[in-house]
């Protein structure tokens, strides 16, 4: 049974939500509704980047790239009002605690992209020498 190449990077930003939780729980940091709040903020901002990405794969391969661009604009700029709307300041370390994640979940996005671009090259290269 093959995994898909979906499927491997929800895998790895759960168990980077597991890590963190456990490393949160461990430092005995509290404000544990902010970090479910926060998390399942960012999961939904992950699962609506994946998805569109592999929708603009199905319809229009070629534009993958400026998509993926769009998208990341799009997801910090909602970052940054949610920051506000979840008091995340109050939190100590804050930064240390939020921006990773959101850092890791981009990386995760960014090589979900690359691997798309990829899949298409290489679709595409058999097509090009039919043509010549």
């Amino acid at each position: 049974m093959k995994i898909k190449k979906t499927t491997i990077y929800i895998i790895l930003f759960f168990i980077m939500f597991f890590l963190h939780f456990g490393i949160w729980q461990y430092l005995e940091v509290g404000f544990e509704t902010t970090f479910i709040r926060y998390y399942l903020f960012l999961t939904l901002l992950f699962t609506i980047v994946i998805t569109i990405l592999s929708i603009i794969k199905k319809i229009y391969p070629n534009y993958i790239g400026f998509g993926f661009i769009g998208l990341v604009m799009f997801k910090l700029m909602i970052m940054f009002l949610v920051m506000k709307k979840l008091n995340l300041n109050e939190v100590p370390n804050y930064k240390v605690h939020f921006v990773i994640p959101y850092l890791i979940s981009l990386v995760l996005e960014t090589l979900y992209a690359v691997k798309l671009i990829q899949t298409e090259e290489v679709t595409e290269s058999p097509k090009d020498e039919k043509n010549q």
